[in-house]
């Protein structure tokens, strides 16, 4: 799985404009082949600062999105950043979930 994740600080005047835009692509975003997900987070103690998080199937799935006019799209609205965006892909090779946490709990004898 390949993660994909820009955080972006907009300023307060250009808050509604950079929602907009990104939020309208979310849905379109969610249907491409090879995404397994696709969110947009705000900041709880920044409300001007966003994070889009993306999971994309393969590689080369992020690399079709890449090269799509919606992601034009996503470009022109982190354009918008009042700051440098932060950028990340990162490939993950293993997920886990709860029985992480169950097990260095067991461990620990806390269960």
């Amino acid at each position: 799985m390949i993660v994909f994740s820009v955080r972006v600080c907009v300023a307060a005047a250009q808050r509604a404009a950079f929602l907009a835009s990104v939020a309208a692509l979310l849905e379109p975003t969610r249907v491409v082949p090879g995404c397994d997900c696709c969110r947009l987070y705000t900041d709880c103690e920044d409300p001007n600062a966003f994070t889009l998080l993306e999971e994309w199937a393969t590689q080369e799935a992020l690399d079709r999105h890449l090269t799509s006019s919606d992601f034009k799209t996503l470009v022109a609205a982190i354009e918008l950043s009042a700051l440098p965006p932060t950028v990340h892909v990162d490939s993950v090779v293993q997920r886990a979930g709860i029985e992480i946490i169950e097990a260095a709990r067991r461990a620990q004898g806390l269960l």
